[in-house]
């Protein structure tokens, strides 16, 4: 298990709102990419956030059933940010 990068799991994430906006705008292979990053968020912050990447890994899973269309992902990103910002 890697350890914890709480900005590498802020970008992640960052980088999978972006691509699924720009998936729905007619790059559907973006939706893969998002998908990846939301994974790669995980990792990276599994081993000291083991709850936060627990939320990522279930949203994850909703969002490739297409039963979720990742709207709380801004939630996510806002909580991350706040953490953050605590470590500083």
């Amino acid at each position: 298990m890697r350890k914890s990068c709480l900005k590498c799991g802020l970008k992640h994430v960052g980088k999978a709102v972006i691509l699924l906006s720009e998936s729905e705008l007619g790059y559907p292979m973006h939706f893969w990419l998002a998908l990846a990053n939301l994974s790669e968020a995980e990792d990276e912050l599994v081993s000291k956030y083991p709850k936060l990447a627990a939320k990522i890994r279930k949203l994850r899973i909703e969002i490739e059933k297409n039963k979720n269309k990742g709207i709380e992902l801004m939630k996510i990103l806002e909580e991350l940010d706040k953490l953050n910002k605590k470590e500083k």
